[in-house]
């Protein structure tokens, strides 16, 4: 990843409600990595230490950059991996919410 788009993926924007906005450039070849980077920054952790994404979601990140819809479309996918709810628009622009708290009082229960 060049430079410019590790500045950019570093610019997340965390709103009232606990979501967090990052940018990822929509290529298909990159795009599971650059994902990877974001989470592993937002959970304080190496992206080594976090769940194969393949066994969770299987290319499907790579797969709307890949082959996008139209824009009318306007086309996101959701899904949970590693502890946060992730949803990703066709053009780059992830937002994740922690669901960790969530699981944790739920088993506490």
């Amino acid at each position: 990843m060049s430079d410019s788009q590790s500045d950019n993926a570093g610019d997340g924007q965390t709103d009232g409600s606990g979501t967090v906005r990052r940018q990822i450039p929509p290529d298909p070849a990159t795009s599971e990595y650059d994902l990877l980077e974001i989470l592993a920054e937002e959970a304080g952790t190496d992206i080594e230490t976090l769940p194969p994404l393949y066994n969770e979601v299987e290319h499907v990140v790579e797969t709307l950059f890949k082959t996008p819809p139209s824009a009318d479309a306007q086309m996101s996918i959701s899904f949970s991996y590693a502890g946060y709810r992730i949803t990703i628009d066709r053009d780059g622009t992830v937002r994740l919410v922690s669901v960790k708290d969530t699981i944790e009082r739920s088993h506490t229960l």
